[in-house]
């Protein structure tokens, strides 16, 4: 994908070859010069279907120039893109290399992914103008589907000249990098840290994606780099779905550590079964994003459903960017993708200026968790804030529910519906215990990897050996 459509195809006065019919026949490497292209060998295709990958091969194109074309008088250019190094010759003048064809690796020096061959002036003729061409690609990594990308003559001029598009690259590049090193710095020194760090990788990774979509516009490469570069593309945009998405299940699920961690491998998992079964990274990069984007309204249609009201925006937002994915493809990737992170960014950058704090989203969009719980005690039915209680214990089809003041009574809510509505400072340590952090003296570790937890009211509370990580972090977070 390039995020500028070539100089060719936006000039007047131009014609373009892509889709013309072409003779495409093998090169002889003994010999350096064109073929009979009545050969039988030779056979017909499209320009775009021609393919120089681990060979060398000789076209041959036929095709009339438009009188206007002629009639300009401007200095004329053929400007041609392909993963490939290449020779050209109009009407038997030659007009230009890229590189040099060879039959091997060595032999050839790779040409420039773009280039542009000076048209002599008288050169051009009205009719049975013949263009042929020598192409060879022995020196990359990656076949391509489709490595010809452009073949057209327009009036010459600097393909990279700056235009409109150089300065929104520039432009939003600035601001994204901007953002991240904001967002960075303050996931060190402020309160959310944690949602300050992934929206510094939102900008990090939209930013990085930018400037692997762009490079093609703004600096010239070696055909061989087109394969990191879109290795990179391609990567930066699974980090991009991945942030995007862990942004969204922070702000919907923040208590929820294990199931945000678990949708976001699943959603791994997806991304790379795409990257290595999907062919053409173009189709790739669609879908790495859109996979994102369902994800993102999947877990707003969840939380809707667990009763957070504010669901519904991440799965109407979600749905609303998954089907403009789908419908715009390229020219979403390419344009409304940077502005709508930048649009975001933005916003953020200047709430916390205004404001001079980041908005507490899971506060505003979550369903704000119970200050008191029901509970049960000497034949009658009170009610208790959170705050007072040190731990809850399972008890057969009760839970048995311990407070600071000594007392204790029974809950008729499960040990799983109450860890979802819980707030955060009460962590899942076993099977049968949930413990509130602000109550925890001590924790103890044993050499079998369980572990124990010493609380203020001198009882003692057992870890298992699968919640021992996940409870040392959630005590040293806090």
């Amino acid at each position: 994908m390039s995020l500028a459509l070539p100089a060719a195809v936006q000039a007047q006065e131009s014609r373009n070859f892509i889709d013309h019919p072409i003779t495409v026949c093998d090169a002889d490497p003994l010999a350096n010069s064109p073929p009979d292209f009545t050969d039988p060998d030779c056979r017909m295709m499209l320009f775009y279907e021609a393919d120089p990958q681990d060979r060398q091969i000789w076209i041959e194109l036929i095709f009339d120039a438009d009188t206007a074309m002629i009639e300009a008088g401007k200095p004329m250019g053929l400007f041609f893109s392909a993963k490939a190094s290449s020779e050209a010759f109009l009407n038997s003048v030659t007009i230009g290399a890229n590189g040099v064809p060879g039959t091997s690796a060595l032999s050839e020096k790779p040409g420039d992914m773009d280039a542009v061959f000076f048209v002599p002036e008288g050169t051009l003729r009205a009719t049975d103008n013949r263009l042929v061409m020598r192409l060879s690609s022995m020196n990359g990594g990656i076949n391509l589907q489709s490595p010809i990308h452009a073949a057209s003559i327009a009036p010459y001029r600097n393909p990279r000249q700056p235009g409109p598009a150089t300065w929104f690259v520039l432009i939003t590049f600035g601001l994204l990098i901007a953002a991240c090193v904001y967002f960075g710095v303050d996931s060190i020194r402020a309160k959310q840290r944690r949602d300050s760090a992934v929206i510094a990788m939102i900008a990090f990774a939209s930013a990085a994606q930018l400037a692997a979509e762009a490079a093609r516009d703004i600096v010239p490469y070696p055909y061989p780099l087109h394969d990191l570069r879109l290795s990179l593309i391609l990567t930066f945009a699974i980090a991009l779905g991945l942030s995007c998405t862990a942004y969204g299940l922070l702000v919907l699920f923040r208590p929820q550590k294990k199931a945000r961690l678990i949708a976001l491998l699943a959603l791994l998992g997806v991304m790379l079964m795409i990257t290595l079964f999907q062919q053409g990274f173009d189709i790739k990069t669609v879908l790495v994003l859109l996979s994102a984007s369902l994800a993102i309204s999947a877990a707003g249609v969840v939380s809707r459903a667990q009763g957070n009201r504010n669901g519904q925006w991440f799965a109407l937002g979600g749905a609303i960017i998954g089907v403009a994915i789908f419908a715009l493809g390229g020219l979403f990737l390419d344009t409304l993708l940077y502005l709508l992170i930048a649009a975001f960014l933005l916003w953020m950058l200047v709430v916390r200026a205004r404001g001079g704090g980041l908005p507490d989203l899971a506060a505003i969009q979550a369903p704000a968790p119970p200050k008191r719980i029901e509970l049960s005690s000497n034949g009658k039915i009170e009610f208790v804030d959170t705050g007072e209680v040190i731990r809850f214990s399972g008890a057969g089809d009760y839970v048995e529910v311990f407070l600071k003041s000594g007392r204790s009574g029974l809950s008729n809510a499960s040990l799983t519906a109450l860890e979802r509505e819980l707030p955060d400072t009460f962590i899942r340590v076993h099977r049968s215990h949930i413990v509130n952090a602000d109550h925890v003296q001590s924790l103890q570790r044993e050499t079998a990897g369980t572990g124990e937890l010493q609380m203020a009211d001198g009882s003692s509370v057992p870890i298992s050996r699968r919640n021992m990580a996940s409870v040392k972090s959630a005590l040293v977070e806090r």
